[in-house]
């Protein structure tokens, strides 16, 4: 029986980094019966010693920069002028491309005058693979999430694929800069396909009223949660506390070693799970505090490496009760995939104050709210001593997510 084809992107991603590989696995996992999937990713991808999924049709074939801004300035604008120059020789390639078909060499010009001559940085790479896999106007192409270059792509193949289209899905995780030819420059020029052709979708909240400020109304702008997998979790006495993901200040992370100091006075049977990648200046101290910590006490366990999709998942399951110590403008701001990874796998949270659009998703009494420290640490071992009221609760915020999930407007787009 054919299958309609979803084509998932990631054009940024050169290894493990954060959620976007494990949102890329749950995105297909959740498809996996109903589409044929193919991953377009970086060109520079390492993929040793991940997690794969196996009936995924995966292609690296994006170019992007060899050399980032923020590690190396001067090989990285090195690079920029030769892409520069490079781009006149594109322009001539695509000329020569759309010789033969004078409505594709019209539209292109066109569309190439409007973004100041300038190829978008992908589209080469990206184009030609496209049109390999022929797709159709019924097939979907999701962008996991759309940055400033991958915007401007689509705004390219929208422009020049009109009649052919198919539908394109644009995911926002982080709120996009201002800067020349940013996001919402070309968010403008695409806004006439946003009801019918072109879906942008975000979380509710701030990031969703800032996008549709830029395009001038609510409506074009669909709210989404990411895609996971859910776990049903049995009443237990022994609980795991948990603190996973990057090692930054804005995540509270600094924080950690107060929390467990302050938590082993009121119960010093609780156990800490401590999982991240790596640290910088600014928490490198906070580490070695931690592996000090460790040497102590029996009951800290420490995991300094990225987690594939299938360890991370095992960790999940294990954490019984999570503390979100971040800073809740960044809460606010950026949301978090590791708060909605806990309703998944019903894991009682402790969250910032005043963070409301989280409530929306959590069941009465499934969570808890704080700002200081002391807060988390007794709000948690408030949690101990009343978890089976807190389960209960916390498996009615996994149904409702799951609900919102499959009732949701990816979902319902991408069919």
């Amino acid at each position: 029986m054919y299958k309609e084809k979803l084509l998932l992107i990631e054009s940024e991603m050169t290894g493990a980094k954060g959620h976007f590989l494990d949102y890329l696995i749950e995105t297909s996992n959740y498809f996996k019966n109903k589409k044929k999937i193919i991953w377009f990713l970086n060109k520079n991808f390492e993929s040793k010693n991940l997690y794969l999924p196996e009936f995924c049709n995966i292609k690296k074939i994006i170019l992007s920069n060899n050399f980032k801004r923020k590690e190396n300035k001067l090989l990285y604008y090195l690079e920029e002028v030769l892409l520069f120059i490079k781009n006149f020789f594109d322009i001539l390639y695509f000329i020569k491309f759309f010789f033969n078909d004078k409505n594709k060499l019209f539209n292109f010009l066109k569309t190439l005058t409007r973004n100041y001559l300038i190829i978008p940085r992908y589209f080469k790479s990206f184009y030609v693979e496209f049109l390999k896999l022929g797709l159709s106007t019924n097939d979907s192409v999701f962008f996991q999430s759309a940055r400033r270059k991958d915007i401007a792509l689509v705004f390219f193949l929208s422009s020049i694929e009109h009649y052919n289209l198919p539908k394109i899905h644009l995911r926002v995780f982080l709120p996009p800069n201002n800067r020349f030819k940013d996001f919402y420059f070309y968010l403008n020029k695409i806004k006439h396909l946003l009801e019918n052709k072109i879906f942008v979708y975000t979380e509710d909240g701030f990031k969703k009223e800032l996008l549709s400020q830029k395009v001038g109304t609510n409506n074009l702008i669909n709210t989404t949660t990411p895609i996971f997998t859910f776990n049903n979790r049995n009443y237990t006495k022994k609980h795991f506390v948990g603190f996973i993901g990057e090692a930054r200040l804005n995540k509270g992370f600094d924080k950690i070693p107060s929390y467990i100091s302050k938590f082993a006075n009121l119960d010093n049977n609780v156990n800490f799970i401590i999982q991240f990648s790596k640290t910088d200046k600014s928490t490198e101290p906070t580490k070695k505090i931690l592996y000090q910590m460790q040497s102590q006490f029996k009951n800290i366990d420490i995991i300094e490496k990225y987690c594939d999709y299938v360890e991370y998942r095992d960790i999940l399951k294990k954490i019984t009760i999570m503390p979100f110590i971040y800073d809740k403008i960044h809460m606010n701001n950026t949301n978090s995939g590791i708060f909605y990874s806990c309703i998944a796998n019903e894991i009682i949270t402790i969250i910032p104050t005043e963070c409301d659009y989280l409530k929306k998703i959590l069941s009465p009494n499934s969570f808890e709210e704080a700002n200081e420290i002391e807060e988390f640490v007794n709000h948690t071992s408030k949690i101990i001593q009343n978890y089976s009221i807190y389960l209960d609760n916390a498996k009615k915020s996994s149904k409702k997510l799951m609900s919102i999930t499959d009732n949701g407007s990816i979902i319902r787009n991408i069919g």
